[in-house]
């Protein structure tokens, strides 16, 4: 008789226990039109704030779901620490709206088969990493020893897609004594991976789960004392990756050029690549003669339409003749979108931004934001103050202040967030459609 109250006793507290256990959820907006997956990346302190500091629970008593489905995902040691943390981030795959749920009472463990595989080779200059899709797509994605990522494969197609994912341009002048004297010293350029540039600190590519493989890579410049680098590339098993440039001034510097950049969409496998993006908002070139920048670029043959909008599109190979200087285009509004082209392989990859900056009225304001440059078959998005003579010879742009770097003090960041996606195409007109879509997808995820 005892030993039945005893069962009783046990069963009545795990009744009480679970009609205690309490849930709670937020929703993630994902504005998939097609039903296609979009890569999701949300920080655990977003995640935490959204569920309320007041609710206690466990990490490993998350699920994540869309409409009534499981969803695999992760968790990412995204801030070195070895432990789950803020800085930490949740990425997965949704085709549509996804909930977060978490318990406050332990729920039966979950495991994910890895959607990728990460194999590794030593060299001279270190280990390079190649990550493939299992979803059997051709996804490659090489991880170079320094830490940067190219895109090598999709489908049928061997080779570099897109290279040098999150690079970063950047000159100034590094023994400025403006702030004393008004004085710059010399000027000096480089990129992450030259020699004076970045020093490459160290990259960690972190374990394989179901929707991605994050790889954390980070430098410091000798030259721009205190200016460091933290890139953050998310392999996601889907075609796309997710790349998070940190830049952040741990001492005064006077800049020029602070350019997040990836090289060789496409040109290297066809080079009758085109390059495409939506008209510019505004295009310096094009105020100064007094038209649009539709026009400008129908007078050099480069206005193709797409379902009644126009778009820009050309042989990647092709400055079209600009006015001044030699890039197909600079001091260019950044767009939403932009791609790399080709119909005789059937692939795009593109370029979407996170966020799209507003344009401001005032020229000298908005030269000292992001804009956009495509030069060399480099997509760059950043600051460029570099200002052509020509600017004073146009009424449009005289008043224009000419060659003013700008001044960053200690603990100022500049971030960049941008996507590259590879997909399959049957013409340009395809690819503009899919562009337009991923980037508001990718552009519209949100946690509510």
């Amino acid at each position: 008789m005892r030993h039945v109250k005893a069962i009783l006793l046990i069963i009545a507290l795990a009744l009480v226990s679970s009609a205690l256990a309490e849930t709670r959820s937020v929703t993630v907006t994902v504005p998939s039109q097609d039903g296609s997956a979009v890569p999701v990346s949300i920080d655990l302190l977003s995640v935490r704030n959204a569920i309320g500091a007041d609710f206690t629970f466990d990490w490993a008593n998350l699920r994540v779901t869309v409409g009534d489905a499981p969803v695999a995902f992760q968790i990412d040691d995204v801030d070195l620490n070895g432990r789950v943390s803020a800085g930490d981030e949740l990425g997965f795959l949704a085709t549509g709206d996804a909930t977060i749920e978490v318990s406050d009472t332990a729920l039966e463990a979950v495991a994910f088969d890895a959607g990728l595989e990460v194999a590794s080779s030593g060299g001279d200059t270190g280990d390079t990493h190649v990550i493939t899709s299992l979803s059997g797509n051709g996804f490659t994605v090489e991880v170079a020893p320094e830490g940067l990522a190219r895109i090598t494969g999709y489908g049928d197609t061997e080779g570099v897609l897109a290279a040098e994912l999150g690079i970063l341009r950047f000159s100034g002048f590094p023994d400025s004594t403006w702030w004393a004297n008004q004085e710059y010293g010399p000027h000096e350029e480089y990129t992450t991976l030259e020699a004076g540039g970045m020093r490459h600190v160290q990259t960690q590519v972190l374990p394989a789960g179901p929707a991605r493989v994050v790889v954390v890579s980070e430098y410091a410049s000798d030259r721009f004392v205190g200016l460091t680098q933290r890139v953050v590339t998310r392999v996601y098993q889907s075609g796309d990756v997710d790349v998070s440039n940190s830049v952040r001034f741990g001492g005064y510097s006077d800049m020029m050029k602070l350019q997040s950049m990836a090289t060789n969409m496409v040109s290297q496998v066809d080079p009758d690549a085109q390059h495409v993006l939506p008209v510019f908002r505004r295009l310096i070139w094009a105020d100064q003669l007094g038209v649009s920048a539709e026009e400008y670029f129908s007078e050099r043959g480069a206005v193709h339409d797409v379902d009644g909008s126009p778009v820009i599109a050309f042989n990647s190979n092709d400055n079209l003749t600009p006015l001044y200087w030699g890039a197909a285009y600079i001091f260019a509004s950044a767009e939403p979108w932009r791609a790399g082209v080709s119909e005789s392989l059937g692939l795009a990859v593109i370029e979407s931004a996170h966020a799209t900056p507003e344009i401001a009225d005032d020229y000298d304001e908005w030269l000292s934001g992001n804009t956009w440059v495509f030069e060399s078959q480099e997509f760059r998005t950043g600051v460029f103050k570099w200002t052509a003579d020509e600017f004073g010879t146009y009424a449009a742009t005289e008043d224009i202040t000419l060659n003013e770097p700008n001044h960053h003090l200690p603990g100022d960041t500049a971030e960049f967030r941008l996507t590259y996606s590879v997909r399959a195409i049957s013409d340009v007109d395809d690819a503009v459609r899919q562009a337009r879509s991923l980037q508001a997808a990718i552009a519209g995820v949100a946690l509510e």
